[in-house]
């Protein structure tokens, strides 16, 4: 229900990102909610981001998107739809393009756990 509740709630290309736990020590639990949310949206992808306070030092997100949000757009969230300006990007301390990117960069054994063999 909460997931359903939040995809009816988006707008057409609309992103829900949700705390994902960690590969580390929760991928069992990561992989059913993937599957179960997966039939909701248009694309449903796993992101994580090192969290120095967080158990492990990483965490992860779920991130669904619904269909639509016209030309142009991506289908999901590994590319940026747009970065920050060269003035902002010159005072961000950890966000750049290219870590977006890298944060769906899964390694080997989570992307099986997670998204099967494919």
């Amino acid at each position: 229900p909460f997931y359903q509740a939040m995809h009816d709630s988006l707008r057409e290309g609309g992103i829900v990102c949700t705390q994902g736990e960690c590969v580390w020590l929760h991928v069992d639990l990561i992989q059913p909610l993937v599957k179960a949310v997966t039939p909701l949206f248009d694309t449903v992808e796993y992101a994580y981001c090192t969290i120095p306070s967080y158990p492990s030092g990483q965490i992860g997100f779920v991130i669904g998107k619904k269909a639509g949000g016209g030309e142009g757009h991506p289908k999901g969230c590994k590319v940026p739809v747009r970065t920050p300006e060269e003035e902002v990007a010159k005072e961000l301390r950890y966000y750049t393009p290219e870590i977006h990117g890298a944060a769906f960069v899964l390694p080997a054994f989570a992307k099986r756990a997670i998204f099967g063999d494919d």
